[in-house]
């Protein structure tokens, strides 16, 4: 049933409060899964990040991205070079902060059998997907695979193809967004990411370390280069405009699945 899937749950070491924790949550699925080592970027430089460019970071978003941030993207790079490197067809990837629906199985199942040439399903359980996005296929009751052309956060669970992992890990040779926004830049190689929406899996509050009003939520730093609102300006007309033609780009073959 599962023979062609490797599922990888990601956790520090030290984590181990959150390890038996998912042993609990994954005792009651019929698929095999190991602990990845996450990368504690708390205790890195910044120059350990190959790849990640804080200039272009400051230029369009006003701040550098947080040790966290940049620990959590290393963890996400390593899998897709581990999922490259041995050639897995299908991985599912779980971030050690998530509760997952009982029926999570039984769609994942679905999932694995569709006849679409889909790079990247994440599952983003949140409300304000609800009512938007394009349906792509109808796995049952309310839950649907959809397509949007927002930028929406969350890499805490996420299936991907081999082809996926190429495309996404092509992009972490330069990069200036955490590593779930990355995953939102379709438009830049032709990436397939699409949504499952309710998402079937979630992370717990309890584990929000970064509430509102955190150094992550604040918009205005002193830090930020003069040039900061018109590159920002023009950024974001930028991104606007090429998520909207991808989106658009991709209504045919959406339509005729």
């Amino acid at each position: 049933m599962f023979k062609d899937l490797k599922v990888f749950v990601i956790n520090l070491v030290e984590d181990t409060n959150k390890k038996e924790r998912i042993k609990k949550i994954f005792s009651k699925f019929s698929f095999d899964y190991k602990f990845f080592k996450a990368c504690d970027g708390r205790k890195k430089k910044q120059s350990f990040f190959k790849g990640y460019d804080d200039r272009k970071r400051n230029l369009f978003f006003g701040r550098s991205l947080l040790p966290k941030e940049l620990g959590i993207f290393e963890s996400h790079k390593n899998i897709l070079q581990k999922i490259i490197k041995n050639n897995y067809r299908y991985t599912l990837i779980f971030e050690d902060d998530i509760s997952i629906d009982h029926n999570f199985e039984k769609y994942l199942i679905k999932i694995l059998n569709i006849n679409y040439d889909w790079d990247l399903i994440r599952f983003i359980d949140s409300k304000k997907l609800k009512n938007k996005g394009r349906k792509i296929l109808h796995l049952g009751e309310n839950i649907y695979i959809k397509r949007y052309p927002n930028l929406y956060g969350g890499a805490h669970a996420y299936l991907i193809s081999l082809n996926g992992a190429k495309k996404i890990l092509e992009l972490t040779k330069n990069y200036y967004y955490p590593i779930d926004l990355l995953m939102g830049q379709t438009w830049k190689n032709n990436l397939n990411s699409l949504i499952c929406n309710p998402g079937l899996v979630w992370q717990e509050p309890s584990f929000n370390i970064d509430p509102p009003g955190s150094q992550r939520f604040i918009k205005k730093r002193k830090n930020q280069l003069g040039l900061y609102p018109l590159t920002r300006f023009i950024f974001k007309i930028y991104e606007s405009f090429s998520k909207w033609v991808f989106y658009i780009f991709k209504f045919i073959p959406d339509l005729f699945f």
